[in-house]
């Protein structure tokens, strides 16, 4: 059999259950009991534990007959779904380089490293996404404020995800909070309609799209809560699923020059975000190289869920 090894960063070894977050929690316990009926092994385990020398993971995590158990014996793994924060992936870069050397890494490193960094992403997308500059310091941050154009203004760590770490507000209200620079000024455009032929009347939405070797495995809306701005799914947004068919011809096209881009790397997995403002035009919001499963793994049909599951087990053959 086969092993797949979920790798993460951190230590929850003297936890009595993973994952803190109890939508990842149930969505990897879904692709556990997938792979249980494909004949695949597939384990949860921290950076940490791997020997790089061997190749192999020390211990891991794994679902089974109902249970999380801890498993004590060594693991060779023949591919790592990456899935470290990407705060991680100019630090890591060289490790996960000689990983690749030893296995199949998924997402590529170079990958990663290339198109996680919301900087980057504005550099290489910037002509479909709102006005953005990088901030180093205090005195930067005030100078992007001059510049921006909109009276709300959004600020964005580099890195991260989850909607954690950023500030949507009046500019006068920006310095009522510390930040950890350099941080992306990022224009606010006002989205109160959601997705055009779409969303429900006054519903604050985004449209997510996710791709696997530069085909759209699927696509949702995620709905911010009532008063919210934030539509990510730990910030308490909903979402539900959308018909390739219900998505305009303007963001289709729009997404195929940003995956023109990205094609060099030809298996990559990757989610585009996207809102519209009140007149219904479309702005590319950021990229994602390792976009959950918890919202596809709540709302999708089977046929999806399988089809995600395969994207990754298939690279094995």
């Amino acid at each position: 059999m086969k092993n797949i090894v979920i790798m993460y960063a951190g230590d929850d070894w003297k936890k009595t259950i993973p994952i803190t977050n109890e939508g990842t929690r149930i969505a990897i316990q879904d692709w556990m009991k997938r792979a249980d009926k494909a004949g695949v092994n597939l384990y949860r385990a921290s950076m940490k534990w791997y020997d790089i020398e061997k190749n192999v993971f020390k211990k891991a995590w794994t679902f089974s007959n109902g249970a999380w158990q801890k498993i004590e014996n060594e693991i060779c793994p023949d591919m790592i779904y990456d899935k470290v924060l990407s705060k991680y992936d100019y630090s890591l870069l060289d490790f996960k380089l000689k990983i690749t050397q030893k296995t199949l890494l998924f997402n590529s490193p170079l990958f990663r490293v290339t198109f996680n960094n919301k900087l980057s992403q504005y550099v290489m997308f910037g002509e479909f996404m709102p006005f953005s500059q990088v901030a180093n310091n205090e005195n930067e941050l005030r100078y992007s404020m001059k510049k921006c154009p909109s009276k709300k203004i959004v600020i964005k760590p580099l890195y991260g995800s989850g909607g954690f770490g950023i500030f949507i507000g009046e500019k006068k209200n920006v310095f009522e909070r510390e930040y950890t620079f350099p941080v992306l000024v990022q224009e606010f455009i006002l989205s109160e309609k959601g997705i055009p032929g779409i969303s429900e009347e006054n519903e604050v939405a985004d449209l997510r799209m996710v791709y696997q070797g530069g085909k759209m495995a699927y696509a949702l809306s995620r709905i911010a809560k009532p008063g919210s701005l934030f539509t990510n799914l730990h910030q308490g947004a909903t979402g539900k699923m959308i018909a390739e068919e219900k998505i305009s011809k303007s963001i289709i096209e729009m997404a195929e020059k940003i995956n023109n881009k990205i094609s060099v790397f030809s298996n990559a997995q990757y989610s585009l975000d996207f809102i519209f403002d009140n007149n219904g035009k479309p702005y590319f919001i950021e990229m994602n190289t390792t976009p959950g499963i918890d919202l596809v793994t709540l709302l999708a049909d089977e046929k999806t869920k399988q089809e995600n599951f395969e994207a990754i087990t298939d690279l094995l053959k």
